[in-house]
């Protein structure tokens, strides 16, 4: 997954600042808290494996429509999975690619499997090809009305929405966002209850005694960010903003684990989510049914189990 620059500045950086590995092996990994009991959240393993079925699902529909199709590669499921959505960050990857901006910036874009195939259709042809996969502009569509407000359009015609019904089920991105939006929620609470807010204040302390001066946790990601915007396309000032990354998110994480700040999102989140009200759960039964049906449909397919 590393591109060129990156691999040396990452493996400077691990050689000097990361711990001794009799000490990281015998530590105890902190408690990684998903909201929901993580039923939005899947393995890497399973990412890779939903992904493959769905990408099989389109190429199927694609040719029953006389279309050619190569699959989409399994992108980066790995820090996918990984990612906390309270930012709580593991050691090992803070170790090995910061918070992993600066690998995200530096690695080149996929190449897209289909685009000598659509390339070399006429207009018309080009045309035709995309409705087939993403929908038409005046075909059928199914509107989603989100908790929080905004409207998911889904066009009915398309290739993808067709791919993931037959995987998924018909009511499967209805419940997913409802439940995203109560997820969101959580985090959100869950971030700024006394608990949290109490381990933010021991982490910020921690942090300032390392010479970092943040008072909230998203500061040191915005702070990179920030110098990765000013850098550019000039690699000397890429290399050099890796190496901070990993410096600061090292330190991070440390301090992390010294606040006991996962610890403190576990017992908030729980506290938060007892205050839910039933109906805004309502959905998360036939969520996770319809989560074990399209596992099982996935790693039972060819290739299917990573």
């Amino acid at each position: 997954m590393r591109r060129l620059l990156w691999l040396t500045a990452a493996a400077l950086l691990v050689a000097g600042c990361s711990s001794s590995p009799g000490h990281e092996a015998a530590a105890k990994p902190p408690p990684d808290p998903r909201p929901l009991g993580g039923a939005l959240d899947f393995t890497a393993a399973e990412y890779a494996a939903l992904h493959r079925a769905e990408e099989r699902e389109v190429g199927t529909c694609m040719r029953r429509q006389g279309f050619g199709y190569d699959a989409v590669p399994v992108g980066d499921v790995r820090r996918r999975a990984a990612t906390s959505p309270y930012g709580l960050l593991r050691r090992d990857l803070a170790a090995q690619d910061g918070y992993g901006l600066t690998v995200q910036r530096l690695r080149k874009p996929p190449a897209d499997p289909n685009a000598r195939r659509v390339s070399a259709l006429s207009e018309r042809g080009r045309t035709a090809w995309e409705a087939a996969l993403k929908g038409t502009a005046d075909g059928p569509r199914t509107e989603l009305t989100l908790p929080d407000g905004p409207t998911v359009s889904i066009p009915d015609d398309s290739c993808v929405a067709v791919a993931r019904r037959a995987l998924y089920g018909a009511s499967w991105d209805r419940d997913q966002y409802a439940l995203q939006s109560v997820r969101n929620s959580i985090v959100t609470a869950t971030l700024d209850h006394a608990l949290v807010r109490a381990a933010e204040r021991k982490w910020a302390r921690c942090m300032r005694e390392s010479g970092f001066p943040y008072l909230d946790f998203a500061d040191p990601f915005k702070a990179v960010e920030k110098r990765l915007d000013a850098a550019g396309s000039d690699r000397a000032a890429l290399r050099a903003t890796g190496e901070e990354e990993l410096r600061v998110a090292v330190r991070d994480a440390a301090c992390q684990g010294e606040a006991g700040l996962a610890e403190q999102v576990v017992r908030a989140q729980r506290q938060v989510e007892q205050k839910l009200p039933a109906a805004r759960t309502s959905a998360l039964d036939d969520f996770r049914a319809a989560r074990r049906a399209a596992l099982g449909r996935a790693e039972a397919a060819p290739g299917g189990s990573a």
